[in-house]
């Protein structure tokens, strides 16, 4: 390492979750830009997703505002079957536990405070460095890794002394990293719709709020699964947003058709007749509830087969582009939220571009394994399972305290 501290040019490829994660870490050391293939306003759909603490201690260290995003502290887990009769029902101490809440919020809210840690000005985020610059509609198509190179859709190239590759289960960049013959996304056989309906469309069409519902504005907050429990692999996953205003309801089902559309994209329209065809027989109030909602997405549910290898010279790829996972645990934006904290080590006194690949290095040897781990937890925990067995990995999944500690667990094995 040298002497004295400088300043490394970074590129993130992808302004997702984990991408945007990875620039607010590094923006308070070095200078970063965010290349984005798409337009700023993607991903902004209304549905939900869920921050376990091995992930919201990272973001509360990162600046990280609830009161920003209606985060809504999830405190346990209730499994019904489709009448709403409850199964299983238990509070989960995450505070107490793991030293962090689990938070909920909807999934535009959380990305638009991840891009505002990302790129405000540091003073008012009481940091050091500059805001990282996010430039849109111009996503790299190429790389060369061991120059940290990227080729931009426009035909420009961009070079910097780290490149952190971001772009989801379907990077492109991903080949030129962990080879041609790289695996690549696997469905699972399920599909999941997901949507958010409001306080108000809920009264609208039932009169007033449901049960449940009431009960998460005035107990306990849980995560509630309503299974259908007869063979057909049916649940339906809902829990509050924006301060319980909103429901997410993420509702999966053995695929019955394969699009191009749903295979490509997590984002892609449904169709909300299929949906009540497919939970017709679920509680009433459920059934009322997606026939009321505004927006229906689809998503084939896709896993990716453990890389050899996430880094190649001055290039490294985190979040979905390394470890695309199902939703079925909830970790996939977790352990992406994690990646993005091990960029700390970049942030150590002394350390120069000569020492970029050798961090990378250091960086995968924790990460990979881990996102492994949490890959294996959430594949046995995928189908033919009910109640309380969904929950059996929620310590290993929860039980992270970042690339430090981890670093210092690994030492102490070898």
């Amino acid at each position: 390492m040298a002497s004295e501290d400088q300043q490394l040019s970074v590129i993130v490829v992808g302004s997702g979750l984990a991408g945007l994660a990875a620039a607010r870490i590094l923006r308070e050391k070095h200078q970063v830009t965010v290349y984005e293939r798409g337009e700023p306003s993607v991903a902004t759909g209304g549905q939900g997703v869920a921050n376990f603490p091995n992930a919201v201690k990272i973001l509360y260290d990162m600046g990280f505002d609830a009161s920003r995003t209606g985060s809504v502290a999830i405190q346990g887990f209730r499994t019904l079957d489709k009448h709403a009769n409850l199964v299983y029902d238990t509070e989960f101490p995450f505070q107490e536990k793991y030293g962090s809440p689990c938070l909920s919020h909807m999934r535009v809210d959380f990305r638009a405070e991840l891009l505002r840690l990302a790129t405000a000005p540091s003073k008012d985020l009481g940091i050091g460095g500059e805001p990282a610059e996010v430039v849109f509609k111009n996503g790299a198509k190429d790389i060369d890794p061991e120059a940290g190179e990227i080729t931009l859709d426009d035909g420009s190239k961009a070079k910097a002394d780290v490149v952190i590759i971001a772009d989801g289960i379907h990077s492109r960049l991903r080949p030129k990293i962990a080879g041609a013959d790289a695996p690549k996304p696997k469905k699972s056989g399920l599909t999941c719709c997901r949507v958010a309906v409001s306080a108000n469309q809920a009264i609208e069409a039932l009169g007033c709020l449901p049960d449940w519902w009431q009960e998460q504005r005035t107990g306990d907050r849980r995560i509630m699964v309503f299974e259908a429990r007869d063979g057909s692999d049916r649940i339906m996953v809902v829990y509050g947003l924006r301060n319980t205003s909103y429901m997410n309801m993420s509702c999966i089902f053995v695929t019955r058709e394969e699009r191009e559309s749903t295979t490509n994209s997590w984002f892609a329209d449904g169709d909300r007749r299929e949906m009540l065809d497919i939970f017709h027989d679920f509680h009433p109030s459920l059934v009322a509830l997606l026939g009321v909602s505004t927006e229906v997405k689809l998503w084939e549910l896709q896993d990716i087969e453990p890389l050899d290898t996430w880094m190649e010279g001055r290039a490294i790829l985190i979040g979905d582009a390394a470890h695309a996972m199902t939703p079925l645990q909830g970790q996939g934006a977790n352990v992406g939220i994690e990646d993005a904290e091990a960029f700390r080590l970049l942030n150590q006194p002394g350390v120069s571009r000569n020492d970029v690949p050798e961090i990378l290095r250091r960086i995968e040897k924790v990460r990979r394994p881990r996102a492994t781990a949490v890959l294996n937890n959430t594949r046995k925990t995928s189908r033919g399972i009910s109640g309380d067995e969904r929950y059996l990995v929620m310590d290993e999944n929860c039980t992270y305290h970042g690339i430090f500690k981890a670093l210092e667990e690994l030492e102490a094995q070898m």
